[in-house]
């Protein structure tokens, strides 16, 4: 896959690589199994921004380098610095605010987010990936909200996403064990929509991003931002606004792409306008 202009040095925590409206954000901090610093996460967070803010970029791919998707935050870069201003609470709370960046701006892109989650995906790292719209996984993959066995609560709204996800008893009983789940266990969960073979998890997520890069922009945005708030709506609330995104879609260039393709028993050139 080649990287774009605006592709990050190989050396960047946080690399970027661009192909036919797929942009793939890859974790490259092998050696600390894609663990990443505050700041590292508010990078991913700034990525993010400016993929939602790019009409060319169609979909976004999360993964890892190495053998780990992400082991959450790295406890360990700040080291006296961090000791100090952990004994202070407003600056625990301003700390993590800079790590869960990423985590708002994950939720906030009205594009498909596709997380191919390759080895461990643990505490923040885990909730990144159930973060994203879809999740592939390969066979070696696990996962862990790990939180328990650390003396912490959950974070990067695990506890929005696992209810939504598995449903509440099983999502508590996941939170309260801290226990890794392998890849199937993950998928008869619900975590995970598809195990694959590791040596296919980057070929078939291509091949998913791909089908979705040439459906129209603005109706994959308006569903997603529809089903992601209508757990907390009444039916007429639902209603109402799936009258205003569809009235919104018929307006669009796309719709009517969409009618001369169908006619002509063709795909369509979709522009995102």
């Amino acid at each position: 896959m080649q990287a774009s202009p605006k592709a990050a040095a190989p050396a960047d925590a946080v690399r970027v690589e661009r192909e036919g409206g797929i942009v793939t954000i890859t974790l490259d901090r092998p050696e600390k199994r894609n663990a990443l610093t505050p700041e590292q996460f508010s990078e991913l967070g700034d990525r993010i921004d400016e993929i939602a803010a790019t009409p060319e970029d169609r979909v976004l791919v999360l993964t890892g380098a190495g053998s780990a998707f992400c082991s959450g935050a790295d406890l360990t870069a700040g080291g006296s610095d961090l000791a100090q201003m952990l004994e202070q609470p407003a600056a625990r709370a301003e700390w993590l605010r800079r790590t869960t960046t990423a985590a708002a701006s994950l939720h906030r892109i009205e594009k498909p987010t596709i997380a191919a989650v390759n080895g461990v995906a643990a505490g923040g790292g885990c909730n990144l990936a159930l973060g994203c719209d879809i999740v592939f996984a390969g066979a070696s993959a696990r996962f862990a909200e790990i939180f328990v066995n650390r003396g912490l609560a959950l974070d990067y709204a695990g506890t929005w996403l696992l209810p939504r996800l598995i449903g509440l008893q099983r999502a508590k009983d996941l939170a309260f064990r801290g226990d890794l789940v392998d890849a199937q266990e993950a998928r008869a969960l619900g975590l995970v929509l598809e195990v694959v073979a590791d040596g296919d998890l980057a070929a078939r997520v291509a091949d998913y991003a791909r089908g979705r890069a040439k459906k129209p922009p603005v109706a994959l945005g308006l569903i997603k931002n529809g089903l992601n708030r209508a757990m907390s709506w009444d039916f007429e609330t639902a209603l109402e606004y799936e009258v205003e995104a569809q009235a919104r879609c018929l307006g669009t260039e796309d719709f009517r792409e969409a009618m001369i393709a169908w006619g002509q028993k063709r795909d369509g050139n979709y522009q995102g306008r």
